[in-house]
């Protein structure tokens, strides 16, 4: 994994992403989630929440799009 600065419950939510993921695509979602963070944030760089989901939005087919957001809703800090 990137080595990055977890803000939040940032780090939560990347582990939530991948285990929500059918098994055969977790691989490719934590790279993807990997690579698209570290464009974000740079590689050690801080990632919010906020950031995290950016880049959930920008990497999930439009059809699974709203059942990955509501997943980690519950993770959201107020």
């Amino acid at each position: 994994m990137g080595d990055f600065n977890w803000q939040g419950n940032s780090e939560a939510m990347f582990k939530k992403s991948i285990e929500g993921s059918p098994k055969p695509f977790q691989e490719m979602t934590k790279k993807r989630l990997i690579e698209t963070l570290t464009k974000k944030c740079g590689d050690g760089g801080d990632v919010t929440e906020e950031t995290f989901l950016e880049a959930v939005k920008e990497i999930t087919p439009k059809p699974f799009l709203q059942m990955a957001l509501k997943a980690l809703e519950s993770l959201k800090s107020a």
